[in-house]
């Protein structure tokens, strides 16, 4: 389920601050104090906890007092004790989890209208959850990807600086996400600089724990190193080691947007290795896997791709859906990629 889906007051265990008419939702620090009073057993268990790691340098009713009044600040700065709550606790699992759907490619995130992106990104890009290093470099990511849907890419390179500042203390996750945006930004900007971050985002790979977001982060990595031998960016053209490369990701019991990518990658292969019926076949299952999967705007690739590998009416046929998707998404990017624009994602 889309993590949007879910009431934000659940993040906080049995807690509401009833919000006024129109007042947009989000997560607030009155929301931050309950969630710390629910995981503590009360305030003054939570000042108390602050007062110990700086080593009651400060008084726990002097932290109480401060916390308090953190209550009253909404989603303005947290100043002083804001962000040592932060750096001491963090953000809620379930926060963490949302902004993290936002920064991710491979998310369902992508599949929204860039528009209602937009959206949520001004409902959730505001204190407290902004002033979480964490959550700062996921929600510079996810500007950075409207940005290059948007075809914006020097509004892109902005957000990556900003997600540049802060990933060293992120996850390997985050590290990785930045490292492959910044490799294709650079594949199209900057080519001397693709193969240092490709090989940088491979030996990061590992380190990411979670086991499906791993298998997406890999087939992500390994379509962009494939796409530089498909392209001849490594000299002459090689759609051989590419099709090597694509093989090498599993295909059973990975997740659909793997699967997909693999096989579209496949698709693509086969096709410049003359092998038609083949390329056709991969193609009709990269559509598949990003139905499975609810990937609208990866369906639409696949489309594009069953439309280049294709004949006749199959062909015509799902270059048309595959353009009619990028529409309704509101995506400039896919709409100069099915045009054949080389600057398109």
């Amino acid at each position: 389920m889309c993590p949007f889906l879910a009431v934000h007051t659940a993040v906080v265990s049995g807690s509401a601050h009833g919000h006024e008419a129109g007042q947009p939702p989000g997560f607030r620090w009155d929301d931050y104090v309950a969630w710390l009073i629910a995981s503590h057993g009360s305030l003054a268990a939570v000042a108390d906890k602050l007062a110990s790691r700086r080593a009651w340098v400060d008084d726990s009713a002097s932290i109480e007092r401060a916390l308090r009044r953190l209550r009253g600040r909404a989603h303005l700065d947290g100043g002083t004790w804001g962000l040592r709550c932060l750096a001491a606790f963090g953000l809620p699992g379930a926060l963490n989890d949302r902004v993290r759907w936002l920064g991710a490619y491979h998310s369902r995130f992508t599949d929204l209208p860039v528009p209602l992106c937009e959206d949520l990104l001004r409902v959730w890009d505001r204190p407290p959850v902004s002033e979480a290093p964490d959550a700062q470099a996921w929600l510079a990511l996810a500007h950075a990807s409207c940005a290059l849907r948007s075809a914006r890419p020097t509004d892109a390179a902005g957000h990556l600086l900003r997600a540049r500042a802060v990933v060293a203390r992120c996850p390997p996750a985050a590290r990785v996400e930045l490292l492959l945006t910044e490799a294709f930004v650079a594949s199209r900007e900057a080519r001397d600089r693709v193969d240092a971050l490709l090989a940088e985002a491979g030996a990061a790979l590992d380190a990411v724990e979670e086991v499906d977001e791993r298998a997406c982060l890999r087939a992500r990595w390994i379509d962009q190193e494939a796409w530089q031998w498909n392209k001849g960016r490594r000299g002459p053209a090689d759609p051989r080691a590419a099709e090597a490369l694509y093989r090498s990701l599993a295909d059973e019991g990975a997740p659909p947007f793997a699967r997909c990518r693999r096989a579209s990658g496949l698709a693509y292969c086969a096709w410049r290795l003359g092998r038609g019926d083949e390329a056709i076949a991969h193609a009709r299952a990269a559509i598949a896997h990003a139905g499975d999967g609810g990937h609208l705007r990866l369906r639409a690739m696949s489309l594009q791709m069953l439309a280049r590998v294709g004949q006749g009416d199959e062909a015509t046929k799902a270059s048309e859906r595959a353009r009619a998707i990028a529409a309704q998404l509101d995506d400039e990017a896919l709409r100069l990629r099915f045009e054949g624009s080389p600057k398109a994602r």
